[in-house]
C-alpha cells in the first residue's frame, strides 16, 4: 500500500464521523506481548477474551524481549505509569521465527543493498532471536523479562503459546515457577551483583541527601566479582577481550585510561554505568574492530541461562575495565 492509497481510505474512514475524543486514560493491570504475525489480528484478542483498550498488547517477531529491548522500555513505562500487575508472553505454534530461513534473509537485504556487516558479527538467528521451539522462545523472553533490572520483583509473568488453528492456550510457565534448564547457582550469582548494585544506588542517594523509605536489612550480598560460574566467566572473559581490543587502538588508548581514573573516584554507580556506556557507543561507532568485540561480548551474555541485563552487563564490563579478577 502506497502513502496515496494510505490517504485515501483515511479519507473514506472519516466519511460520516463524528470526532471523538479519547477517553482519559486509566489504569490497565494486564499486558500481553505476543507475536507481531499481522496473521493473529483477528484472533488474539479474542482467544484472550481482551475488549478494546483493557490491556496493552505489545507485538514483537516472535513475542521476544530482550535486555535492553526497545518492549523492556515500553514495558517498564506501562508498569509505573499505567500500573501493570500481570505480563503474559505469547508465542504461536505455527511462528514463521521458528523455521527461520538465513539463507533466504541473506539474499533478501543484499538484493536491497545492504551489506552484511550491517548486522553485526553476530548469527544471524541470534540476532533475529529466532528459535525453533515457540516455547523456547516464550522461556526466553520471560527470562530477560524476570532479570532486568527495571521491573519489579511482584510482577506476574506467564508464559503461554497460542494454538492458532483452535485458539486455544496452552501454559508454559505460571508466575514465579523455575524456568526449565535455568542455572541456578549462575542465577544467584547475578541476583548477589543486583543487590550490591540496588545497594550502592540506595548509598549513592543518601549522599546526596535523598531520603530512604524504611526497609528491612537485607542480607549482605558480597562485594567481589561474581565467582568462577562458567556462564558468568565467559561474560567476563570476553569483556576482557573487549578492553583489550580497545586498548591496542591508539584513538582510544588514552580514552580508556582516563575512564579507567574516573570510575576509580566515581562514587555514584548511575553515572558510572553511563559513563561506560558512552564510552562503548564512541568506541564501537569508530571502529569496526571494537564493534565486532563488543557484538561478542552481547552474544556470550545473551547465551547465558541468567539472561544478564544491560545494566549488569556494563557492570561486568566496568570490572573487566578496573581489572578485577573473578
Amino acid at each position: 500500500m502506497s502513502l496515496a492509497e494510505l490517504l485515501e481510505r483515511n479519507r473514506t474512514f472519516l466519511l460520516g464521523r463524528t470526532p471523538q475524543p479519547l477517553p482519559p486514560p486509566e489504569s490497565t493491570s494486564q499486558l500481553v506481548v505476543a507475536c507481531y504475525d499481522p496473521r493473529l489480528d483477528g484472533l488474539l484478542r479474542g482467544a484472550l477474551g481482551l475488549d478494546e483498550g483493557r490491556a496493552f498488547v505489545i507485538r514483537t517477531a516472535g513475542a521476544a524481549v530482550t535486555p535492553a529491548s526497545d518492549p523492556l522500555r515500553s514495558i517498564a513505562l506501562a508498569v509505573y505509569l499505567f500500573g501493570v500487575q500481570s505480563i503474559f508472553v505469547i508465542g504461536h505454534t505455527n511462528c514463521r521465527m521458528a523455521t527461520f530461513d538465513t539463507a533466504r534473509f541473506i539474499e533478501a537485504f543484499r538484493a536491497r543493498g545492504v551489506l552484511r556487516d550491517a548486522f553485526g558479527a553476530d548469527d544471524l538467528r541470534a540476532w533475529a532471536r529466532a528459535s525453533p521451539d515457540p516455547k523456547r522462545g516464550v522461556q526466553a523472553s520471560i527470562a530477560a523479562l524476570r532479570g532486568a533490572a527495571c521491573l519489579p520483583r511482584d510482577l506476574e509473568i506467564s508464559g503461554l503459546i497460542l494454538d492458532d488453528a483452535s485458539g486455544a492456550l496452552e501454559v508454559v510457565v505460571r508466575p514465579g515457577e523455575t524456568l526449565p534448564g535455568a542455572t541456578v547457582q549462575a542465577s544467584a550469582e547475578v541476583e548477589a551483583l543486583r543487590e550490591v548494585q540496588e545497594s550502592e544506588v540506595a548509598e549513592a542517594k543518601g549522599v546526596r541527601g535523598a531520603p530512604e523509605p524504611p526497609r528491612a536489612e537485607p542480607a549482605r550480598a558480597p562485594t567481589h566479582a561474581p565467582s568462577a560460574v562458567p556462564e558468568l566467566t565467559k561474560v567476563l572473559a570476553a569483556a576482557g577481550s573487549f578492553v583489550q581490543t580497545v586498548a591496542a587502538h591508539a584513538t582510544w588508548r588514552h580514552e580508556l585510561e582516563m575512564l579507567r581514573a574516573e570510575l576509580h573516584t566515581e562514587r555514584n554507580p548511575v553515572t558510572r554505568v553511563r559513563r561506560i556506556d558512552a564510552f562503548v557507543r564512541k568506541t564501537v561507532a569508530d571502529s569496526r574492530e571494537v564493534a565486532a568485540a563488543f557484538e561478542r561480548l552481547r552474544h556470550e551474555a545473551q547465551r547465558t541461562d541468567v539472561h544478564l541485563d544491560e545494566s549488569l552487563l556494563l557492570e561486568l564490563l566496568r570490572r573487566a575495565i578496573m581489572g578485577e579478577k573473578p
